[in-house]
């Protein structure tokens, strides 16, 4: 289900209810999974770089801080909303036992200077499953789990690093077949979830 880019996190969270129940149809069919993939990379603005039109009344300072405030509720709305949308609808349609899956990165884990904005949002993703997890693990609820890569192997990926990186570094990029066999493997074989 694809939700609204640029939609308040209620109404994208109302649009997922209803794209999952109009998916499964039945009223009481249930899922095993849960899986949010959604995510997107920006990084910091640039203190003194061109403002729009080069308008020369545009204070630069007020500028960087609007962008940079601007780069931060985009990285917001890609990186940590889609998993509050998800882990909410999880809770209302996938089975006892069944999984919540977050595609994260591993910048939720360490400081991320000249992307502040994609780390933090990253932090809160991955705080949000944490607090997910720890209460929906009762009574047979839901196993969350974040799935937390360096760089996956993406087309987008791919452009951003450019042609001049190699060969090496991108077979150190985690193939998307992986994530999607390893998330089968948990689904069919529950003990193999990370806990």
């Amino acid at each position: 289900v694809q939700l609204p880019k640029d939609a308040p996190m209620a109404d994208q969270a109302s649009t997922l209810y209803r794209g999952v129940k109009d998916f499964i149809g039945k009223e009481n069919a249930l899922l095993d999974a849960v899986v949010v993939a959604s995510g997107g990379w920006a990084g910091d603005a640039v203190m003194g770089a061109e403002t729009p039109g080069n308008d020369d009344s545009v204070d630069p300072e007020e500028e960087y801080i609007r962008q940079s405030a601007s780069t931060c509720e985009r990285m917001t709305r890609m990186n940590y909303q889609p998993v509050v949308c998800g882990g909410l609808v999880a809770r209302r349609f996938v089975r006892a036992n069944g999984l919540f899956v977050m595609i994260g990165a591993s910048a939720a884990l360490s400081p991320t200077p000249g992307m502040l904005g994609y780390g933090s949002a990253k932090a809160a993703a991955h705080h949000f499953l944490q607090s997910y997890g720890s209460g929906s693990m009762q009574d047979g609820g839901i196993t969350s789990v974040g799935i937390l890569p360096l760089m996956i192997d993406t087309p987008d990926n791919r452009k951003m690093l450019g042609d001049d990186v190699g060969d090496d570094r991108y077979s150190k990029m985690v193939k998307p077949v992986h994530i999607a066999n390893e998330i089968s493997d948990w689904i069919r074989q529950p003990h193999l979830r990370p806990h």
